[in-house]
């Protein structure tokens, strides 16, 4: 029993350890000349190093102000400084609980409840359409990064290729039927009904009006949409600006391929990003997903036509700072921000607010 808790206690060390030794060994079967990457490492130019800090501070912030915008229709007493302090405290909490980015939005949802008071049901509606904005731009990415590589290139690897196209397909059917499900909510609430109704039946408990719950809900998230359906040039400004951020987030690892002398197209890493960056939406449980996301970045950069060694490095530096540099940046802004708005706070509730979602 001892041995039972103390797993579960310490789950996300292990399966972060897990990460880190299946990262390892799948660099040891790659055949990787370590003395070559430790021979690039002193080679890197460090003039690269603030700017690349400094666009990793902007990539976080353009994502903040993306949702500000919206926020601020349903919530126009809020202020730009607190949207981002909150979207912050919910970056930090999916690097620590890994669930798809479902931390991060219910952890925004808690806070502006806890700070403005505004109804969970109404904020809902904004992160919905954030998420939607965002997937957005990466359709956008991936697809305008295959015309152009095919442009400049002449020809794009086939593997990707045929893996980029079928990311594209799916992308665009799920962004299909997620419009189609904004446009018929009522065939949201009655699923949900159904649904809750079946689980009340199979733990024998009573109804407890879930019914008039799930309908209140649904009331004020469609109230939410129709609103936000009038200010359509915000829609359009939040949705350029996370354009602009996934920009900033391809940048990163190509001033890193430069700091190393590697000349690369900005537009294979266009290609690169999206499909690398989907391995964050797979809830491993795996904090930062250490390892899994490596070995999907450094297969990815791979089949682009990287060296393995060169692969490996820029994976390596590239994370460095958006997990160990944002760690420490959201890490220290969450706390502080939190025992501001907690009057009694400590790790254990930081811990329980991260993880009772």
């Amino acid at each position: 029993m001892k041995i039972t808790q103390t797993l579960r206690n310490n789950r996300s060390l292990i399966f972060l350890s897990l990460g880190v030794f299946f990262f390892v060994i799948y660099i040891y079967a790659l055949g990787v000349d370590l003395r070559y990457i430790l021979i690039k490492i002193h080679e890197i130019n460090l003039l690269f190093i603030p700017l690349i800090l400094l666009i990793d501070v902007l990539f976080i912030l353009t994502y903040s102000i993306a949702w500000f915008i919206l926020i601020k229709i349903i919530c126009p007493k809020i202020k730009l400084k607190d949207s981002i302090l909150i979207v912050i405290v919910g970056w930090f909490g999916d690097m620590l609980v890994p669930a798809a980015f479902i931390t991060g939005e219910a952890l925004r949802l808690i806070l502006l409840k806890k700070h403005y008071d505004l109804d969970m049901s109404r904020a809902a509606a904004t992160v919905v359409i954030h998420r939607l904005l965002n997937a957005l731009a990466f359709l956008f990415y991936i697809t305008t990064g295959l015309i152009m590589l095919s442009i400049y290139q002449g020809s794009v690897n086939s593997g990707i290729y045929r893996q980029s196209l079928m990311i594209v397909f799916l992308s665009s059917l799920g962004i299909f039927l997620v419009l189609i499900l904004l446009g018929k909510i009522h065939i949201l609430r009655e699923v949900f009904k159904k649904i809750a109704k079946e689980i009340f039946i199979f733990l024998r408990k009573k109804n407890v009006d879930i019914e008039k719950k799930i309908d209140n809900f649904f009331n004020s998230f469609e109230f939410s949409l129709r609103i936000m359906k009038k200010y359509k040039a915000a829609i359009l400004g939040s949705f350029l600006i996370l354009l602009l951020q996934w920009s900033l987030g391809v940048a990163i690892p190509y001033l890193f391929f430069i700091a190393i002398e590697y000349d690369v197209n900005f537009w294979t890493l266009s290609v690169a990003y999206p499909i690398y960056s989907l391995m964050d939406n797979i809830p491993l449980g795996i904090p930062a997903n250490a390892g899994a996301l490596d070995i999907a970045m450094v297969s990815t950069f791979v089949v682009l036509g990287v060296p393995k060694e060169t692969a490996i490095l820029v994976t390596l530096l590239t994370r460095s700072v958006i997990v160990v540099f944002e760690a420490l940046l959201t890490g220290s802004i969450s706390i502080i921000y939190l025992s501001r708005i907690f009057k009694e706070f400590s790790w254990k509730n930081l811990k329980a607010l991260f993880t009772e979602q």
